[in-house]
């Protein structure tokens, strides 16, 4: 069990400095210190590894989102706090922003879907439930069951990987800073959530949305 946890740590950090394309079983090998037919006796193949690791990347993008939420608040602040959370996480591991692009690019099938894990479903849970409060209150304008997360996942992976990712490091080559990033991100997710309460307030997003695109282009 040790010598397959190893190789998933030695396959991430390989993916984050080099993406999947860069993950070799043989560097994979040499690098936990065993074999490369060895490796076969624990995974399949490359695509297996890749999978697997995207398994544990769910797995802790789920603490990430549980603990934002478990920190109180109403219910603007702790989905403000959990874009937030999940920007920052991104940002500070490029491997797991490049298995997602990864994931998003493939052919979905029942075996990829499977990628979404039991935790992640009971953080979606969690998320719905709160979006529903806020609509109550007022708080939130309705958005479809179970789009957040697929929208603030999108948000961060699009900027982080518009610009693809450093060959020297394999960090995100996006100019902007970790900090700016963030709050970029927690502005986003708060306006796809935030209710227009006025033509005011929805010429104020028309404008913010003309200078995100003057700054683009």
């Amino acid at each position: 069990m040790r010598t397959r946890q190893r190789i998933l740590e030695v396959a991430e950090e390989i993916i984050a400095r080099h993406g999947m394309e860069g993950l070799r079983l043989k560097d994979v090998a040499e690098r936990v210190g065993i074999q490369p037919p060895s490796v076969f006796t624990h995974f399949e193949g490359r695509e297996a590894i890749g999978d697997a690791v995207a398994q544990r990347v769910r797995e802790q993008i789920s603490s990430v989102l549980e603990s934002a939420l478990d920190q109180g608040g109403d219910e603007v602040a702790r989905l403000r706090r959990s874009a937030r959370a999940v920007a920052g996480h991104l940002y500070d591991h490029p491997g797991h922003t490049r298995l997602i692009l990864r994931d998003l690019a493939r052919t979905r099938t029942g075996g990829e879907l499977s990628l979404w894990t039991p935790a992640m479903e009971r953080i979606g849970a969690r998320v719905d439930a709160l979006l529903a409060a806020g609509v109550r209150s007022g708080a939130f304008r309705p958005v479809p069951a179970g789009a957040f997360l697929p929208v603030l996942e999108g948000a961060i992976v699009a900027s982080l990987g518009w610009s693809g990712f450093r060959e020297d490091d394999g960090r995100p080559a996006v100019a902007l800073p970790r900090e700016a990033l963030v709050a970029r991100i927690e502005d986003l997710a708060w306006r796809y959530l935030r209710p227009a309460t006025d033509e005011a307030d929805q010429a104020d997003g028309r404008r913010r949305d003309e200078a995100d695109s003057r700054r683009r282009s």
